[in-house]
């Protein structure tokens, strides 16, 4: 019998998760209780002696929110939760007082009476017919599952809000606490510490993603103090390098990437977010200020140019530039798919689940949906092909460079201007005349003035198209023709031009016409219109040719002054001052509209009269100003346009309605913004609006985020999340492993500021972190998938880190910081994109080193060796990479041009490092592990090198081509040699534990 008892408390594998232990424990204990009482039977009637009888325990307490809830959430809420619309036979359960109230056969819970429960009796059920949940739901709940709830009405029925929901309370003790008090529940206790070069290479991977020198882990080998160690970290903490590892992370939530997704997946402009996501963890920005500048930067007073290249995070979303698509339909998705977004990053909830209809387990409604949405429902941004809003992201040095050739622009203009000013005066004595002005007017109610220079500036309302009229009155005379001149004006964004678009300088004057006023106006005939300048297809004879889609431009000249001279039919004899009206009417569109012009007359004989007739004083200034406006125009091309967040103004709000069944062609009723109520309320103060929501969701009421955060990093670092869905902590997702220790980080997180540089600090500092991860027998058979963090996890490395950990020991890596994507070598081929001619380059130099945080990632192809490694796309938040292990891995690692090229790097380190084979191999493997190597360890290697060398004797041309591929060329060794030792590196550079972290 005592074997028995032995056998039934021997833990069983199986049981894998928090709960599976639990309901192990429930049965463990009930079969105890069914041995007592044989062995009280047995005793009675003298078959064993009373010194053998075991004492009755009583039955394990039961907790609604640990082992009830995820039972009802998964197999009862779907019909009889939250979803109005999907709830059968008008039955809640996921209320308590509802599921302890009579509801149609009896009352569902009856505290202490399971038999009278019908939520007992149904669950319980044989009958096919009245067995819940039904058969045809393909779901059914487990003996244990059962027993459990049996158990729990039995002992009341008790209710508890869902474990994610509660406060967050700190529990006594420290972080090693919490994890030795869940190992001595299952008979374990903490691991002894790693070897002291194994811990300095995980230490370094988890915080830059780099692995240590050799140098730098034999010298914390010789002195392993806590003191030593510590400050290692700190370094780490404060290395460039922790800021690019970490962002990985973010940018993987963010859904980053180099393009715009869909069909065209056209390049966008993102890096400069990209480099604000590392600067912004190097300076370790608490979460809460990251959370508000993110959300709505440009909502704070006076908001800097970091903090509006912060909103860029929600200009990640995909924009669809396809021919005859929807701008509304995609402006709708990319703001549905922020809201999901915000809320799965900072709550881990499955919010865009309720777009459709209610949530099925959560208490969110489709309202409550709609709600939170209209407060994301209020950005400029449209699906337009422009992308639209952008903002310049200048640096400090080109804004100095853009000042002072804005200050040089200004002043060759004004030279420039005093020329004409002088050669309209010698023009007044000439030929040309000013009439005087009466009434100017812009169809827009744009603002027209006349200036020292006679010239008409147009200020105010910038439409896209414009109609000017001219009121003007000429003295007694003759007059043949008519000039205009478009004159150049400062645009904007430091853009010199003719017309009213900084993006695009030009004009077109669809329509010009001429009237003469009197009792009934008489329009003049123009004629033999002539320009010094005219753009291809827009020449200046369609400005009279009464078609209002043709007119003149002059691209790709729109910097320059420009001239059109008009003939009158017949000469204008005027012997009394008379009244002209001037008609121009400019349609294409675009803000392609007259910024800055002037009207002249002549009386003289047309034929001696040119538009491009100018003094050598005006030339000299004109092309001064223009060398100077080119320079200006290169500056501001090279710098970034970056979408971002930019809220419409009141008078242009959205109104917010329902979506039926999620489709924004079918609108229901209209709906106020507003956080989702289940939860906790607005902060007093916070507005409506993105900012309210940034610090609704940081606020100390919150006990998601601190909780969704906390498991997240510590998941990062210890290969797991304490909740395994990071995606979902609702009633559906896993439940916590230690609730304790998940509590007791999200405590520290919170209340140490939101500091990510020394919630991490604590992690590292801890015993539990700085465990062996080679498992001993009774861990391995306890804890198999260290769920309890029984020793230091073992698991593979990010795509990123593969990459970066090769590029480094080869010596190949590239520490620059920061700049636009590049592109690394892939297959040729892959960006054969639809209506897309963009193509990937192969970079040299340096950026064919670059850390893999920046290479270019367009969405429909993104970079296949990332992708194979668990990557991302960007079309979509990826809240954690699930690791794969497959074949195609170790062909990249065995083929990909990047690890080649270090393979030959790292084989050319060997050489130069030693003399002997065996030297050489152990110098390579030490580098690429850290760890001292075991006697013998290299030996394996030595011999490939000598098969290797033996082949490539035989096949030199196998050799050279092998060098030529790697790029091995520098070296002076002979073919065979080096060819032998890039064979060597590239299965150093393969092996497990290079490519693991443990």
């Amino acid at each position: 019998m005592s074997r028995l008892l032995l056998l039934l408390d021997k833990p069983n594998a199986h049981h894998q998760t928090a709960r599976a232990q639990q309901l192990h424990r429930l049965h463990r204990r009930a079969m105890r209780s069914l041995l007592t009482a044989l062995m009280v039977v047995l005793v009675g009637n003298g078959i064993v002696g009373a010194a053998t009888v075991v004492a009755q325990e009583p039955p394990p307490r039961v907790l609604f929110a640990r082992d009830i809830l995820p039972v009802l959430s998964a197999n009862c809420f779907a019909c009889h939760g939250y979803d109005e619309a999907a709830r059968q036979a008008d039955l809640r359960l996921d209320l308590e007082d509802l599921a302890k109230s009579e509801q149609g056969e009896g009352i569902p819970v009856v505290a202490g009476d399971p038999e009278r429960s019908t939520l007992w009796q149904r669950i319980a059920s044989d009958d096919s017919d009245l067995v819940m949940p039904p058969p045809d739901t393909h779901k059914a709940l487990t003996d244990e599952e059962k027993e459990t709830v049996r158990l729990w009405i039995e002992q009341g029925a008790p209710w508890q809000q869902h474990w994610a929901f509660a406060p967050v309370e700190r529990p006594e003790g420290n972080l090693d606490d919490q994890v030795a008090r869940r190992l001595a529940q299952a008979g374990l206790e903490l691991h002894s510490p790693a070897a002291p070069q194994v811990l300095i290479r995980r230490l370094y991977l988890d915080l830059t993603g780099l692995p240590p020198s050799v140098e730098v882990a034999d010298a914390f080998a010789r002195d392993p103090s806590p003191e030593h160690y510590a400050r290692i970290v700190d370094e780490l903490l404060e290395s460039p390098r922790f800021g690019e590892h970490w962002a990985r992370m973010w940018l993987d939530l963010a859904r980053y990437a180099d393009t715009k997704g869909y069909e065209k997946d056209l390049g966008r402009t993102m890096w400069p977010y990209r480099d604000w996501v590392v600067t912004a963890f190097n300076q370790d920005m608490p979460l809460d200020q990251f959370t508000v500048e993110q959300l709505a930067g440009d909502l704070l007073p006076e908001p800097t140019i970091e903090q509006r290249v912060a909103t860029a995070f929600h200009r990640n979303t995909m924009a669809n530039d396809e021919g005859g698509t929807d701008d509304e339909e995609f402006r709708i998705a990319a703001v549905k798919d922020r809201i999901d977004t915000t809320v799965q990053v900072w709550m881990g909830l499955t919010l865009g689940c309720a777009k459709c209809h209610s949530h099925k387990y959560d208490p969110i409604s489709q309202a409550d949906y709609y709600r939170f949405y209209a407060l994301f429902n209020q950005t400029a941004d449209a699906d337009r092909y422009d992308d639209g809003p952008l903002m310049d992201v200048v640096s400090a040095a080109q804004q100095a460079r853009r000042a002072e050739l804005t200050a040089e622009v200004t002043r060759r203009q004004a030279e420039l201007d005093e020329q004409l000013a002088e050669s309209l005066t010698l023009e007044q004595q000439g030929p040309w005349r000013l009439p005087r002005f009466d009434r100017l007017t812009a169809a827009s109610e744009a603002k027209l003035e006349v200036d020292a220079q006679g010239a008409i500036q147009v200020s105010g309302d910038s439409p896209p198209e414009d109609v000017y009229t001219l009121e003007l009155t000429l003295p007694p005379g003759t007059y043949r023709v008519i000039r205009l001149e478009a004159l150049t004006h400062a645009v904007g964004n430091g853009v010199i031009g003719l017309g009213r678009n900084p993006q695009d300088p030009n004009f077109v004057v669809s329509e010009f016409t001429v009237e003469r006023l009197g009792d009934e106006p008489e329009s003049l005939a123009l004629e033999e219109p002539r320009a010094d300048f005219s753009q291809s297809g827009w020449p200046v004879s369609a400005a009279i040719d009464g078609d209002p889609k043709t007119g003149w431009a002059v691209s790709p000249r729109p910097n320059e002054r420009h001239q059109a001279l008009f003939n009158l039919a017949s000469p204008l004899e005027v012997t009394a001052p008379t009244t002209l009206r001037v008609t121009i009417a400019q349609h294409y569109g675009n803000r392609l509209v007259l910024g800055r012009f002037r009207i002249t007359t002549s009386g003289e004989d047309p034929s001696r009269l040119t538009p491009d007739s100018e003094s050598e004083s005006v030339a000299q200034a004109r092309a001064a100003l223009q060398e100077t406006r080119e320079q200006l125009n290169q500056l501001n091309a090279s710098v970034p346009r970056l979408p971002v967040m930019q809220e419409l103004p009141t008078a242009r709000q959205r109104e917010t309605r329902i979506h039926v069944r999620g489709n924004f062609l079918e609108p229901g009723e209209v709906v106020e913004p507003s956080v989702l109520p289940a939860f906790h309320a607005l902060p007093e103060g916070a507005p409506l609006n993105r900012l309210g929501v940034a610090m609704w969701l940081v606020a100390d009421e919150n006990p998601l985020t601190p909780r969704v955060w906390a498991n997240r990093i510590w998941a990062r670092v210890m290969g797991r999340g304490i909740v395994e869905t990071e995606e979902d902590f609702g009633a559906l997702g896993s439940a916590p492993t230690n609730v304790d220790l998940l509590n007791w980080l999200a405590a520290e997180y919170r209340e140490q500021g939101w500091s990510l540089k020394r919630f991490l600090k604590q992690i590292v500092l801890s015993r539990t972190y700085q465990q062996s991860s080679v498992p001993s027998p009774q861990a391995l058979a306890i804890d198999p998938a260290n769920e309890l963090y029984s020793r230091g996890p073992r698991f593979r490395l990010s795509a990123e880190a593969v990459r970066d950990q090769a590029l480094a020991v080869s010596g190949l890596l590239s520490l620059k910081v920061g700049g636009p994507s590049v592109m690394p070598p892939q297959p040729d081929g892959l960006w054969r994109s639809t209506y897309n001619g963009q193509s990937w380059i192969d970079a040299e130099g340096e950026d064919r080193y670059r850390r893999a945080l920046y290479t270019f990632l367009k969405r429909t192809t993104p970079y296949p060796s990332f992708t194979i490694f668990d990557g991302g796309s960007g079309e979509v938040c990826m809240i954690r990479r699930i690791r794969t292990n497959t074949p195609l891995q170790s062909l990249v690692t065995l083929n990909d041009p990047v690890y080649l090229e270090a393979s030959a790097a790292l084989a050319g380190r060997m050489i130069d490092a030693a003399n002997t084979p065996e030297d050489r191999a152990a110098w390579g493997l030490r580098t690429a592990l850290v760890r001292p190597l075991r006697d013998g360890e290299a030996a394996p290697l030595v011999a490939l090198y000598e098969a290797a060398r033996a082949r490539f004797v035989e096949s030199p041309d196998d050799a050279r081509a092998l060098i030529a591929t790697c790029r091995g060329t520098g070296s002076q060794e002979p073919p065979e040699e080096l060819a032998a030792w890039i064979v060597v590196a590239s299965t150093i550079l393969n092996l497990d534990e290079f490519l693991s972290r443990r």
